[in-house]
């Protein structure tokens, strides 16, 4: 489960469409599958923290990204509802991120080692999200976990990424004494845990990473995925979900994006604003002084129909 660690910072999710960002509960409800079982792909695809929550997470030393997404209904009355989870860490490294000179809201250039301003700020370097892809590296046979099954096209999904420090000690009996551990590795994640597993695995992560400050928190959110479900008693802060991006702000920042949001769009999981320029890269773009500053983390959901996923796999 999500665990609030040092104070709670809740977040926002935002999904992109080709004519600018919208919350959720704008999506209409015709967009949404009509009913049955469903398999939500997640893909994760980039964090980038705003100047503040850099800061943080420089004073951390390290940082990381939990993804949880739980199934609220039991399959077929038989088997207990699931969970899925998956986390990225980093160390702090020599990589230096300096404010561009254009604006005093200043995104940050990724350029290591190379100075463009007049503040230089040392920081983690940040991992590729697409790494998190809920499967173990220490074992690259098994098979990609990043599908979640929602019984009744509804379930829970939690997001949290805190500034952490290692604790060095644990990390170093875990090393000697588990040969075979994930939790040792620089990015991990895990398949289908039963809930009483989940609980576990969060007491122990607590055990070993230190958590000094809260970048974005979410207890468990309730997601729906069918019109069915959006029928059904459910949450008033409930998620519609839909294929495509959808961004996660800490919603202490989301002022910050009034007023812009038609303006935005997500390309290749990068923020960028519709007026940068189209021949340099995404994450060139999201520099921008255009671009509010603010901390996110981007994320492709596919929605599909537990049978469509069935044939598909069958198809290989």
């Amino acid at each position: 489960m999500a665990t609030c660690w040092t104070r709670p910072r809740k977040c926002s999710s935002i999904h992109a469409t080709d004519s600018g960002l919208i919350y959720p509960d704008t999506i209409d409800a015709k967009q949404l599958m009509a009913d049955g079982d469903v398999v939500v792909t997640v893909n994760p695809a980039h964090f980038r923290p705003a100047p503040d929550d850099r800061r943080a997470i420089s004073r951390s030393k390290g940082a990381h990204i939990r993804v949880d997404c739980i199934q609220t209904r039991p399959i077929m009355n038989l088997i207990a509802p699931m969970a899925w989870a998956g986390l990225a860490a980093w160390t702090i490294k020599d990589t230096t991120y300096s404010k561009t000179p254009a604006s005093s809201s200043s995104a940050i250039s990724l350029s290591s080692g190379k100075r463009v301003g007049s503040e230089k700020i040392t920081s983690p370097t940040l991992g590729n999200l697409s790494d998190l892809d809920f499967r173990d590296p220490n074992n690259p046979n098994n098979p990609i976990q990043n599908q979640v099954i929602l019984m009744g096209g509804s379930g829970r999904m939690a997001l949290n990424v805190t500034g952490v420090s290692a604790n060095q000690r644990l990390q170093t009996v875990l090393s000697k004494s588990v040969q075979y551990s994930s939790l040792i590795a620089p990015f991990f994640g895990f398949g289908a845990l039963a809930l009483p597993a989940l609980k576990t695995l969060t007491t122990l992560l607590g055990a070993v990473f230190n958590h000094e400050s809260v970048i974005m928190n979410s207890m468990p959110q309730q997601i729906l995925a069918t019109q069915d479900a959006l029928k059904n008693p459910h949450d008033s802060s409930a998620v519609k979900i839909i294929s495509g991006d959808y961004i996660a702000v800490p919603t202490s920042q989301t002022a910050n994006l009034k007023g812009n949001l038609d303006k935005l769009r997500i390309v290749n999981g990068w923020l960028v604003h519709q007026d940068s320029p189209k021949d340099v890269p995404p994450e060139q773009r999201a520099l921008d002084s255009k671009v509010p500053p603010v901390t996110y983390m981007s994320v492709t959901l596919t929605v599909q129909s537990l049978a469509d996923a069935q044939e598909q796999k069958a198809k290989g």
